[in-house]
């Protein structure tokens, strides 16, 4: 007999990664430091809204983005 415990039933995209994507990305398009600074921040913001209801109770990921979920896109 074989039991299995799923702590994690989605493959996350990791938080601080896409940050330093993100930074890459601003830095290859030479965005200004104010631009590129105001867009971290709000990313962040994004980020740590994440959370999903399932039955009625609301619950936050403990790391990182559920791929699939609404703001894994952005």
């Amino acid at each position: 007999m074989i039991t299995l415990d799923i702590k994690d039933l989605y493959v996350n995209l990791p938080k601080q990664g896409i940050i330093q994507a993100t930074a890459i990305l601003m830095d290859r398009n030479k965005l200004g430091t104010d631009t590129k600074e105001q867009i971290i921040q709000l990313l962040e913001v994004i980020i740590e809204q994440n959370y999903f209801q399932y039955k009625k109770q609301y619950f936050k990921p403990e790391k990182g983005i559920a791929v699939g979920s609404s703001i894994s896109g952005t």
